[in-house]
Order: C-alpha cells, then sequence, then structure tokens
C-alpha cells in the first residue's frame, strides 16, 4: 500500500537510503532536510526545508502525511541535544498535524543494561558515545510519554557496505552475539516497518 511519508534526517547517510527504498516501494516521500539542494530530484520525491527543532515549521511539513522517518544524526560525539530537541518538536508538529505513526533511528547503546552488549563496545564504543546515546535516551523518553504509534529502530554499529539481508531482530537487545548492521538493511526494514505494523511501540534491534 502506497502512502505519503516524511524522512526526517532525509540528506544523512541512512536517511538517503531509507528515501531511496521508500521510493522503490512505491511510497510518496516527502524529504525534510536544512539544505534541500543537498537532496537530488526523483520522482515521487519532494523536498522541503526544514529545522527539526521548528516545531511550527514541521507541522507545516508533516500536515498530510500518513507517517515519520527520523533519521537525524549529529556530527560528532556531542549531541549539542539534537535528539531530545528534535523529539520535542517532533512530536509537537505531529499532534499539531494530526499524524500518529513515527519510526525513529536510535541506537542499541540506548539501554545502558543491554546484557548482549560484546565486552569491547561496553568498555570502548559506549563512553566515546556517551552523551549521543544519553541524548537518544532522552528522546525516547519525550516519545514513549506521548500518544504516538513509535518504534524506535535501534542498530547496532552501522557500516556503509552492500546488505546482507540476514540480519536479526530482538525487541529492546542486542541479538546475541550480534555487532554490527548495513545501513540498507536498516532502511529496508524501516521501509518494510512502514508496511508491516509488526513493532508497534516496541524497540527493534538489528544486528548480524
Amino acid at each position: 500500500m502506497s502512502i505519503n511519508v516524511v524522512v526526517l534526517g532525509a540528506a544523512g547517510r541512512t536517511g538517503r537510503l531509507i528515501v531511496a527504498e521508500a521510493l522503490r516501494s512505491g511510497h510518496r516521500v516527502t524529504a525534510a532536510v536544512r539544505n534541500p539542494s543537498g537532496v537530488p530530484a526523483a520522482s515521487g520525491l519532494r523536498v522541503e526545508r526544514a529545522d527539526v527543532r521548528d516545531a511550527d515549521r514541521l507541522r507545516d511539513v508533516v500536515e498530510g502525511h500518513d507517517a515519520v522517518v527520523c533519521a537525524i544524526g549529529a556530527p560528532g560525539r556531542s549531541a549539542d541535544n539534537l535528539y531530545s530537541d528534535g523529539a520535542r518538536a517532533t512530536v509537537s508538529a505531529m499532534h499539531a498535524a494530526g499524524v500518529k505513526r513515527l519510526l525513529a533511528i536510535t541506537s542499541v547503546g540506548v539501554r545502558h543494561d543491554d546484557p548482549h552488549h560484546a565486552w569491547w563496545y561496553r568498555g570502548l564504543i559506549k563512553p566515546l558515545g556517551a552523551d549521543l546515546y544519553a541524548d537518544m535516551a532522552r528522546m525516547e523518553h519525550i516519545v514513549r510519554d506521548s500518544d504516538l504509534d513509535w518504534t524506535f529502530v535501534r542498530p547496532t554499529y552501522l557500516q556503509d557496505r552492500a546488505p546482507t539481508r540476514a540480519y536479526r531482530v530482538t525487541d529492546n537487545s542486542t541479538p546475541k552475539g550480534g555487532w554490527r548492521i548495513t545501513r540498507t538493511d536498516v532502511a529496508r526494514f524501516v521501509v518494510d516497518e512502514l508496511d508491516a505494523h509488526r513493532w508497534s511501540r516496541r524497540a527493534p534491534s538489528l544486528a548480524v
């Protein structure tokens, strides 16, 4: 079934792939980005200038759509409250526009007590990304407190490689022994979930 979907962070490495997969699946896509010139034109794609922290502008962009995908990402180790500020604005905009379905990409690092985190991830990677994970957790908390129909897609280490199509998915914990996933696999999972709606109000974690 074809739907109208907004992709926030559509110019990012994962966001671009989500846009491409959604278009390939026959959906009508609106890419919400700060710099529209960074998104190439495509059939079925509309590009809108928007700041993820600007609730009023997001409301205008989101209105008339069926779902929102949030694929925003901070450029470095400091989140600068991007995820939490973005969540507040997105929730407000979706409420005002009457749109309920939200898929947001966070990370398996959000759950600090995940029993399947590898020792090197727990000891090396998590401390480096502590500010990012903390703000992603705030993002999830803000969205959970809303009445939106949300799904948090939590990838493991993202790789720019060919898709495996053989990844595993578990709810709210890293698949045992898993530590990586390709961005294309994540994009395909997100677009599949737009149609399947199997993970409502859950946090699917993805890993090979």
